[in-house]
């Protein structure tokens, strides 16, 4: 028999003394439990799934009220179980006490031992397991030692259906290992409808010689682990193709990435950049290896290595690398998202040695200028002067820097004040400002001192003027 005992009020009466050691009872004070005997503490162990102690007797006894009833208005109630057991609840004093008979043994003429109730309960466990698997939105399935289909959920029956797979076929060949240990594998579903390929992680796992089987749909992350193959391998592919050297470092300071050019460039050993060096080794070893400038000195380069690494977390560092063997090197520094740090290193020494030339020949190209008799100044198409030589200064100084006007404005003002009236002034301003189809023409100007100035105006490339004067020698009396 159980009993079920409960109070509303706050304070807890002693219950009556029960006859029979085997009987089950509880004591509630409202919903709250204040006794149990051992009997129906096991009883209640074997309907523990979550609920309270009162609606674990709620799925045998139909009739059975939502709520605690009150003592007061309930005093003797007896419910009936569809398989011969009745519930007795009776009013005793400020308790509700609950009577649990079991239906007799006809064979025998003896009750059992609640032996009808553990079963409706274990039995009641198993269907809300079985609710718990069916209702996975993964699909779940057990099979035999021999691959035999024991018991799938709704999600596996659906997938089998839709893959037009025969009852006793999985949906997928999973090799089980002898020794039953727990085994994961990919797989890849082609559905036939859509035209696509779906991946399952399927997870199994072996007991009391059952196998049972988890599938996750884990399309999108095969997708996106594709993707990003694809990504590295086209980054890798860039990487290894280019002519600049790369090294890139994680938070830690250690080299995760570089490409071919970089082996080139340094000089590194390949199996050294494969270890995973340390930025500090790294450039370390550039140090001793003379891949990198001045100075020679330890301590130095230590200062310098420092002021490198804080230049480059800023993203400011760029420096150009003069080596010992002729060869000249561009390094840049610039940070990476997560703390990452990447370094690029660019041979220049080819575009140096252009520069170098072609300054080279600017340099010859002054010169000569410079030392030419005739005065000479260059305008551009707005009408600055961008070049002139000292004999151009020589003839027009007059006291004051002819170089200092510097437009074709001012600079023909200049000449206009130290000559006689002409209107080849005039005419030379419309010149050099104009982008019309222009001729070499010339003039001669007189100066105040009397003497003669020959003009050659020459058109030049990207509408510029060069400008020639030249005093006209007099013939000797």
């Amino acid at each position: 028999m159980l009993y079920l005992a409960l109070s509303r009020s706050g304070k807890t009466e002693v219950a009556k003394k029960i006859s029979l050691l085997s009987d089950a009872y509880f004591l509630f004070d409202g919903n709250r439990l204040v006794k149990a005997s051992q009997a129906g503490q096991n009883l209640l162990g074997l309907a523990k799934e979550g609920g309270s102690d009162w609606a674990q007797f709620q799925p045998r006894f139909a009739q059975m009220p939502d709520e605690v009833p009150d003592p007061k208005t309930q005093h003797n109630i007896i419910l009936a179980s569809p398989d011969g057991a009745s519930l007795r609840l009776q009013s005793a004093g400020k308790y509700l006490r609950g009577t649990l008979h079991e239906a007799t043994d006809q064979a025998t003429g003896e009750t059992e031992s609640f032996a009808q109730h553990k079963l409706f309960l274990a039995q009641h466990r198993v269907d809300y397991l079985h609710d718990i698997c069916r209702s996975i939105p993964y699909p779940i399935w057990q099979t035999s030692l021999e691959k035999k289909q024991l018991w799938s959920n709704q999600p596996y029956q659906d997938l089998s259906s839709t893959l037009n797979r025969l009852d006793e076929e999985d949906i997928v060949d999973i090799i089980l290992p002898a020794d039953q240990a727990p085994v994961k594998s990919r797989h890849a579903v082609e559905m036939p409808a859509a035209e696509i390929t779906q991946w399952y992680d399927v997870l199994s796992s072996c007991s009391q010689d059952i196998w049972t089987h988890y599938a996750i749909d884990v399309t999108d992350i095969v997708t996106a682990e594709t993707a990003q193959l694809k990504l590295v391998q086209t980054l890798t592919k860039t990487f290894a193709e280019m002519p600049v050297g790369l090294a890139i470092f994680d938070q830690q300071r250690r080299l995760v990435l570089f490409n071919p050019a970089l082996t080139d460039l340094t000089s590194l050993a390949f199996e050294f950049l494969s270890e995973r060096p340390s930025l500090f080794e790294f450039f370390n070893r550039l140090w001793e290896n003379r891949v990198v400038p001045e100075p020679k000195n330890s301590a130095a380069w230590r200062a310098q290595l420092a002021e490198l690494v804080a230049s480059s977390n800023d993203g400011a560092y760029c420096a150009t690398w003069s080596l010992a063997n002729s060869l000249t090197y561009q390094v840049r520094g610039r940070p990476h998202p997560d703390g990452a740090l990447a370094f690029l290193f660019e041979d220049i020494s080819a575009e140096i040695s252009v520069t170098q030339k072609f300054q080279s020949k600017l340099d010859r190209f002054e010169a000569i200028i410079h030392n030419l008799d005739q005065a000479l100044a260059i305008f551009d198409a707005t009408g600055r002067i961008t070049l002139s030589n000292s004999a151009y200064y020589a003839l027009w100084s007059n006291g004051h820097d002819p170089h200092h006007a510097g437009s074709i404005i001012e600079a023909s003002r200049h000449w206009q004040s130290s000559c006689q009236p002409t209107p080849v002034w005039g005419d030379l301003r419309d010149y050099v400002t104009t982008d019309e189809a222009r001729e070499k023409w010339s003039a001669t100007v007189t100066l105040n001192s009397g003497d003669l100035l020959h003009c050659v105006v020459t058109p030049l490339p990207d509408i510029a003027t060069m400008l020639c004067f030249q005093l006209v020698p007099t013939r000797q009396q």
